[in-house]
């Protein structure tokens, strides 16, 4: 059989959810996969939970490794890929079951393409039939619908990341170019990868269907929310992408055009942490002189501090202003 999908599944200490997700897969309308399934050094029952399964299933592979991160076990996958098309899937989340066959589809029909993305719904674990667009569950709908390749890509996801890892169908093929996920990154990985595709020439393509999507298990201690790591992760992204902009064989003209928007993003993110970040934290201007330099986080660290003590007496005017208006105001009961 052709369109062979090759799903490649990292996962540490998740293992109460894995029968779950590989059930997902199971129920498949396009049986022509294999399941990946890379255990990152868990201390949990994740191998005694996989275990039976491995037998029920010969689609099924499990492989072991020390601890490294989820970039290092997806890495570690793609050597054992055998497929023309590969899935990346988180191992507590889920997909659709005509998630497959209805991207192969597209596929077919747009040949061109090396990267067709899904819609993906954010749930609640424990609260599974209740969907949002969004991980903060605020019903922002936030994914980009993209179509294209070289600089409008680029373009594309300097303004945004446009997928998370699981809703993604890839073909091997612009995989095998790329440089796999970052090991040394964290919580901008995927968007990092799909830079690295695209900077390899990748066509990617939204694809709108109403039974294609991921489904994104939210849990309230989840690492993914934290946003202020997630900040620092996409500096030093960009800071990655000025460089790779930099050494591309892109125009003169596109490369400026990208370089201006990159560097105006990474700007205004700067400020913004600056100005909303932990200012009292030592390991945070420590960080952030990582990200930049050292004068101009001195510079904004005293701006900051002056935005914040403006804010402060302001709020502190405000109250008093309403305290007054309240002790002002008639005594109706005494005067009646």
């Amino acid at each position: 059989m052709k369109d062979k999908v090759s799903i490649i599944i990292p996962c540490y200490n998740y293992g109460e959810f894995l029968t779950e997700t590989l059930a997902s897969l199971i129920h498949q309308s396009h049986e022509n996969w294999e399941a990946i399934v890379i255990d990152d050094g868990s201390t949990d029952n994740t191998e005694s939970i996989i275990l039976p399964l491995l037998k029920k299933d010969s689609r099924i592979v499990f492989f072991k490794q020390i601890n490294k991160g989820v970039s290092a076990a997806r890495n570690l996958g793609l050597q054992y890929v055998s497929g023309d098309f590969v899935q990346f899937l988180d191992a507590d989340d889920l997909l659709s079951p005509e998630k497959l066959s209805l991207q192969l589809d597209y596929f077919r029909q747009n040949p061109s393409v090396d990267i067709c993305y899904t819609d993906n719904h954010y749930f609640q674990n424990g609260q599974p039939d209740v969907w949002f667009p969004d991980q903060e569950m605020e019903g922002k709908k936030w994914m980009p619908h993209f179509f294209g390749k070289g600089v409008e890509a680029i373009q594309a996801l300097i303004r945004n990341n446009i997928a998370v890892s699981s809703s993604p169908l890839i073909r091997n093929n612009i995989i095998q170019k790329s440089n796999g996920f970052p090991e040394e990154v964290a919580h901008t990985e995927d968007w990092q990868f799909w830079f690295d595709c695209a900077f390899n020439g990748a066509c990617i393509h939204y694809f709108s269907h109403p039974d294609a999507f991921s489904l994104i298990r939210v849990h309230k201690k989840s690492v993914s929310q934290d946003m202020q790591i997630m900040r620092y992760g996409e500096l030093n992204l960009r800071n990655w992408v000025g460089k790779k902009i930099e050494e591309s064989s892109f125009s003169k003209e596109e490369k400026k055009r990208l370089m201006e928007e990159n560097e105006n993003r990474k700007l205004a993110l700067f400020k913004y942490i600056m100005y909303h970040g932990p200012l009292l934290d030592p390991s945070h201007l420590m960080k952030m002189a990582k990200l930049w330099d050292w004068p101009t986080v001195i510079s904004f660290y005293f701006k900051a501090l002056n935005f914040r003590r403006k804010t402060i007496n302001k709020q502190h005017a405000k109250n008093r202003r309403h305290h007054t208006v309240q002790c002002q105001q008639p005594d109706v009961e005494r005067n009646n």
